[in-house]
């Protein structure tokens, strides 16, 4: 579990807790599978729970900020002119990402076989992005938590130690992975 505070939020939405965990299962040590020790080195059952957070914005967007938008003549005098330097969203908090994993780890005959499988599904909310809206307002976008993205996939990896000897050792490798991005 962790927790951070974030200043480019408002105080009340600075807070983001992010859980993760994961557990896994040993199959390959338990009682019903000591006669299998001759060809199945390791087996393993994983599974994977995650939180991630994005604050990467400017400082202070949450607040209405000014600065120097021109120059204005007043009595034979140049003056700045301060206006609003963008449009200020106090409802801000933090884009977040929740990954989600299963996994299967087979290695075979003293290990020179290892097969690997993974499927995950990642999803993204509170995308923080800049949103057009109505030039009446004076601005032509503002910064804004608006939808969302999913991800999700299969991977699948088969490493193998071809020859293994004092004098040579070829090892091969193959992996495949089918992914799916979605904007939503």
């Amino acid at each position: 579990m962790r927790a951070d505070r974030s200043t480019k939020f408002k105080y009340d939405n600075g807070l983001l807790v992010f859980p993760s965990g994961s557990l896994a299962w040993r199959f390959s040590q338990e009682k019903f599978m000591r006669g299998t020790s001759s060809w199945l080195s390791e087996g393993k059952i994983r599974a994977g729970f995650g939180t991630a957070g994005n604050n990467r914005i400017g400082d202070l967007l949450y607040l209405q900020l000014y600065g120097v938008n021109g120059e204005y003549a007043l009595n034979h005098t140049i003056l700045p002119g301060f206006a609003p330097s963008a449009l200020a969203n106090e409802n801000l908090k933090w884009e977040k990402t929740v990954s989600q994993n299963i996994g299967l780890d087979l290695s075979f005959f003293k290990s020179r076989i290892q097969f690997t499988a993974d499927v995950y599904k990642n999803k993204g909310n509170d995308l923080l992005l800049q949103v057009a809206i109505p030039p009446t307002s004076g601005y032509t976008s503002q910064l804004q938590n608006v939808g969302s993205t999913s991800n999700k996939g299969v991977e699948l990896q088969l490493n193998g130690n071809v020859v293994q000897n004092r004098n040579f050792s070829w090892s091969s490798n193959f992996n495949i992975s089918f992914n799916r991005n979605r904007v939503e």
